[in-house]
């Protein structure tokens, strides 16, 4: 289980967004008046905002724990003696939900939502979204800074940034991290592959494997172990860049093809991009 939500109740939901907007947690759901969701400022979690029924005894807050086999996880504490006021179901804001009370009546959901959490169809454009600035938030005007590499919350804010852009064309969100790794039986890693999953592709951003491991089969072990990764999320295709110097013979072995040359990358060398079908065909198996 991931605790990764919790709602509140308000009295006055527009008087809540605009508290927590102003204490800097990103808005993605608006459905006045009843209901808003946040993004917290740094982490991965959100946080809600539910109008309180009138009249209502039950404690002012839900706390949601995120489970990816609910129905299993369920019927485990059901057969355990654990007793649920409502069992899993698909609710309309597309979560699939049970809850059940603790032994002083709190309230908690047990859920699985995956993207549907953070990126719903109804997520609110990043210009909406943007926290509510106090008044002399930019009154100097903006900054740029130029630095050798990112924070992790910078990387998070841009690829986020991305995603709700392109949402409303895709659907789905992309960017998402994904990597494999072998270690040595000290758990050091002696290779690995590194990328990421874009709606239906896969790209293989960076790809090392130890030299004593070259020539073992080890690499093509790797690569095929991400593809699978990337299949499972519903990739298609991969593309990925090697040099002239590199492996580009390598991956023309694991069934990689040029479609693109850069001359002169680095001086005297090329840069080759390089694309492949994931999806498997009869010949495949045969």
């Amino acid at each position: 289980m991931n605790l990764n939500h919790v709602t509140v109740h308000s009295a006055d939901v527009a008087r809540s967004i605009a508290f927590y907007r102003l204490l800097g947690f990103v808005q993605i759901v608006d459905n006045p008046p009843s209901y808003a969701r946040f993004e917290l400022p740094n982490g991965e979690a959100t946080f809600s905002v539910e109008l309180a029924e009138s009249g209502t005894t039950r404690a002012g807050a839900v706390v949601y724990f995120e489970c990816h086999d609910l129905d299993e996880t369920v019927d485990r504490l059901v057969r355990a003696g654990v007793r649920f006021d409502s069992p899993p179901a698909d609710r309309t804001w597309l979560w699939r939900e049970a809850r059940l009370d603790d032994p002083d009546g709190n309230e908690i959901c047990l859920y699985w939502a995956g993207d549907k959490r953070r990126y719903p169809p109804w997520r609110l454009p990043p210009s909406a979204a943007e926290p509510t600035p106090s008044a002399d938030r930019f009154a100097k005007g903006h900054t740029l800074s130029v630095g050798a590499a990112p924070t992790d919350e910078e990387m998070r804010i841009v690829t986020q940034g991305l995603t709700v852009h392109a949402l409303p064309t895709t659907g789905v969100p992309g960017f998402q991290p994904v990597s494999a790794f072998v270690r040595d039986r000290q758990l050091a890693v002696v290779g690995g592959v590194i990328g990421t999953t874009n709606w239906n592709w896969l790209h293989v951003a960076l790809f090392w494997v130890a030299e004593p491991l070259r020539f073992t089969g080890m690499g093509s072990r790797l690569l095929a172990a991400i593809e699978r990764e990337a299949r499972s999320r519903g990739c298609t295709r991969a593309h990925l860049d090697t040099f002239s110097y590199q492996a580009r013979p390598f991956y023309e072995r694991n069934g990689y093809e040029v479609f693109a040359t850069l001359d002169d990358y680095p001086t005297g060398h090329k840069r080759y991009f390089m694309r492949k079908s994931l999806v498997t065909t009869p010949d495949d198996v045969a």
